[in-house]
């Protein structure tokens, strides 16, 4: 089932709130996520460095004491974790006693002992199948190195936490995202339902109105000719009725417009699709516009390169067509030019009308093609435009799956642009 304008300028919003809710809630949950994992691995690496400096203390006292030698003459030994490994050196890095009974692959790890000069070295290495936290401190006396203490601890536990910390926090943070994404759905269409519904209700009322006022214009219109044609309003009058009836078929055009604008919206205004040739098409609107235009001082030119077939409703297309050429003429000046172009580029046909008036600010392009706007220039002749056409027009070129858009031209003006896919591209349904 095909959505109305409504229900699809609706899905697009409800779409771009979601992405800009859900892109802001994922970088808010990632950023506590990580502070989280990060702040809990360096508790987790503090803890490390003060269990191994808690290990080593005992025995760098020893040494300073002169409780330990070359012989491992000590102290009680301290005990030792069973993922702790102390190593006492002497000035020369030999091992001189081994508390924790470990023997560990590259332990000691003799190039960490010049590190100590400027003080204890503390590092990571990876050696005998474990990743190990290495402290190393230098003992000296009146200026002398006596000995060094060299602890590590086996990073195994260690790793295990930091993994499982940060899975635990991935799980949680992506627990979180999928509960943010069903509420911020739940949220967004609970805030827009009030929206559509003022949509809907202001779409039946144009539709209402615009059924109810085509009766008393009409009859206004009819009054108005039968008091011209009997002359019962007197010569005087008779400017007056002109009034009447110009003014009754300009509220009658913008009676029809917002009828079709509505009937747009609502998905109701069905086309007939059937296979033409642009080029002729195009060719017999702008020839039966040329009265108009000479009406108002303006020449119209002609051409096409090639045929430009589609698969679109003929009526519609002319609709369009005269849309353009009457804005174009209506913004052109006396003895202007107004230039319509069909071509065909690979898969697309292009509907191209050039006028000569004033030229369209970038920032109002777009602005333009919405209902009720007016184009710079276009009460030159008086114009007794409704400010919908391009509206329409617009809607016409989307329901054939193209699209219009506006260039500026060489010398000023402006270029309507009208895109819909050629017959091989085009679909009928």
């Amino acid at each position: 089932m095909a959505l109305s304008g409504t229900d699809q300028r609706l899905r697009r919003t409800r779409r771009r709130l979601f992405v800009v809710t859900m892109g802001l809630l994922t970088l808010l949950v990632v950023g506590i996520g990580t502070a989280t994992a990060v702040m809990g691995m360096a508790a987790i690496d503090a803890d490390t460095d003060d269990t191994l400096r808690a290990a080593v203390q005992p025995y760098v006292r020893a040494i300073s004491n002169g409780l330990v030698n070359s012989e491992g003459n000590t102290i009680e030994e301290s005990p030792v974790a069973w993922n702790t490994l102390v190593l006492v050196l002497d000035a020369s890095g030999r091992i001189v006693m081994n508390p924790s009974g470990r023997q560990v692959a590259g332990m000691p790890f003799v190039a960490a002992l010049s590190a100590t000069a400027s003080g204890d070295d503390m590092r990571t290495m990876r050696t005998g199948g474990h990743n190990i936290r290495l402290l190393t401190v230098r003992v000296a006396h009146n200026a002398e190195v006596i000995g060094f203490v060299q602890g590590g601890f086996i990073l195994d536990l260690h790793d295990r936490e930091s993994q499982g910390l940060a899975f635990v926090v991935a799980i949680v943070s992506g627990l979180g995202l999928l509960s943010a994404t069903l509420v911020t759905r739940l949220v967004i269409g609970r805030a827009l339902g009030p929206i559509r519904e003022g949509f809907e209700s202001q779409r039946r009322f144009v539709v209402d109105a615009s059924h109810e006022l085509r009766t008393p214009v009409a009859l206004i219109r009819a009054n108005a000719e039968v008091l011209e044609r009997e002359g019962l309003a007197g010569h005087d009058g008779d400017p007056l009725l002109q009034d009447i009836i110009s003014e009754s078929d300009r509220l009658g055009a913008l009676v029809g417009d917002m009828l079709q604008l509505a009937m747009w919206d609502e998905n109701r205004m069905t086309l007939n699709r059937v296979s033409l040739d642009v080029a002729p098409l195009a060719k017999t609107t702008t020839l039966g516009a040329e009265a108009f235009a000479a009406a108002r001082g303006v020449r119209l030119t002609f051409k096409a390169e090639g045929s430009a077939p589609v698969v679109a409703d003929k009526d519609r297309l002319v609709q369009l067509i005269l849309v353009l050429l009457g804005n174009a003429i209506d913004r052109s000046s006396t003895n202007g030019v107004v230039n319509v172009h069909v071509h065909r580029e690979l898969r697309s046909v292009f509907i191209e009308v050039d006028d000569q008036g004033p030229e369209i600010a970038v920032e109002e392009q777009r602005r333009i093609l919405e209902p009720f706007a007016r184009l710079p220039g276009t009460t030159r002749h008086g114009s007794s435009g409704t400010g919908l056409g391009l509206a329409v027009a617009r809607r016409i070129a989307e329901a054939h799956k193209g699209s219009i858009r506006v260039e500026p031209t060489v010398g000023g003006g402006a270029r309507f642009v009208i895109t819909v896919p050629a017959a091989a591209a085009a679909d009928p349904t």
